[in-house]
């Protein structure tokens, strides 16, 4: 049984809050990709119910005068942007990952935050279903992997990773649930926590000797290309844009997600009992 740590500094909630709801979606985006959001408006961002607050996350550091009254008119418009002042960069996504928890922390009362990437399609419904009869209390919830190693060449290399030779095992970055009390801990214990370049990775180093519940869900399709279409995914990531319309179109006229269910790569269970280096073989096509 997880003890009780609300009465140590590092999990005390603030006070203070702007606005409250069960669930909080952050959509990390570019301020340049106004169609992008534009598309998750008009599909599954559309008429969210009052406990569901939606926010695209920008960084307007490096807009000029003209990208700045843009994005302020934008925001003006919809009510829907959180706007960061740092330079918007791929190296910086994990500052931006952190910046978004700060915020949400000070000023939000939240049980659960969802972080996806603009191009990832969400089952709000379904979702909400699923947090409903799950606790809010240290929750780490999305597509596990536990056995990728340490990249140290390319655009995803990790030139200051030195734990080990592997990451350790995180969510995969198109889509992931945290509980609220994981929130709090990254915002007030940033300062301290190593940045390194994939978001999702240092996530999953800044939880690591946490004792928390982390829950593999093959709903998740949230590696970096989807693994097809299953009527029970919850969150599916690289979608593009006609994609989303279709698959909102077939939630509203046909009551589920796919057109045709099919499968391009297998998916896994984690097997948690095994060292990670051997926790998620794909062998079983079941497996959505």
């Amino acid at each position: 049984m997880h003890q009780d740590l609300t009465d140590q500094g590092y999990w005390n909630l603030s006070p203070r809050k702007y606005f409250s709801c069960f669930l909080f979606i952050s959509v990390l985006s570019s301020a340049r990709n106004t169609h992008e959001r534009d598309v998750i408006r008009e599909t599954w961002g559309k008429d969210l119910p009052k406990d569901i607050v939606l926010r695209f996350v920008v960084g307007i550091g490096n807009l000029n005068r003209e990208e700045k009254d843009s994005v302020s008119r934008e925001h003006m418009l919809h009510k829907d942007l959180l706007m960061l002042n740092f330079n918007e960069s791929f190296n910086a996504l994990t500052l931006k990952v952190k910046e978004t928890f700060q915020w949400v922390d000070n000023n939000v009362d939240l049980k659960f935050l969802l972080k996806v990437d603009e191009d990832t399609f969400v089952r709000t419904d379904a979702l909400m279903r699923e947090l409903k009869q799950k606790t809010d209390k240290r929750l780490y919830w999305g597509f596990f992997d536990g056995r990728a190693l340490a990249k140290q060449k390319g655009k995803w290399a990790e030139k200051e990773w030195i734990l080990c030779d592997r990451y350790l095992p995180y969510a995969l970055g198109g889509g992931y649930v945290l509980s609220s009390d994981l929130v709090h801990y990254v915002s007030s214990n940033s300062k301290l926590l190593k940045p390194f370049k994939n978001e999702d990775v240092s996530l999953g180093a800044w939880l690591g000797p946490l004792d928390i519940n982390r829950v593999h869900d093959p709903r998740f399709d949230t590696e970096y290309k989807s693994r097809g279409c299953k009527n029970s995914y919850l969150v599916t990531h690289k979608i593009p844009s006609m994609l989303m319309r279709e698959y909102n179109n077939n939630l509203q006229k046909l009551g589920h997600l796919c057109s045709h269910e099919f499968q391009v790569r297998k998916s896994y269970i984690y097997n948690w009992r095994n060292p990670p280096s051997k926790c998620c073989e794909r062998v079983d096509s079941s497996v959505p």
